[in-house]
């Protein structure tokens, strides 16, 4: 199954803002799971129904995010480099009834 799941950029999250990296980072994980999940949830069709969207978004989204800063996050844009392999990649760990955690 071949699904795009779309990574929202809070960037006035990320921006700046006297954040410190740990807290953007944080912010940008949490608004990227939820994105994934809306996303996920409003184009599933019925035969998924039960399929566990939130273990697939925060494997999909801890992959995306490991080695980069919270500046090179800002800079991530939907179904950019390494998105659609890292989503691939958590949905056949799940399959295989692996954890959800990055590599």
């Amino acid at each position: 199954m071949r699904r795009r799941v779309l990574l929202p950029i809070a960037a006035a999250a990320l921006a700046g803002c006297g954040a410190s990296e740990e807290a953007a980072r944080d912010a940008f994980r949490r608004g990227s799971i939820e994105a994934c999940l809306t996303s996920s949830r409003q184009a599933a069709p019925p035969a998924l129904a039960g399929f566990d969207w939130e273990r697939l978004c925060a494997c999909a989204t801890d992959r995306i995010m490991a080695g980069k800063s919270a500046r090179e996050l800002t800079g991530l844009r939907p179904g950019g480099p390494g998105q659609h392999e890292a989503v691939a990649a958590c949905l056949a760990q799940i399959r295989r009834g692996g954890g959800s955690s990055a590599p």
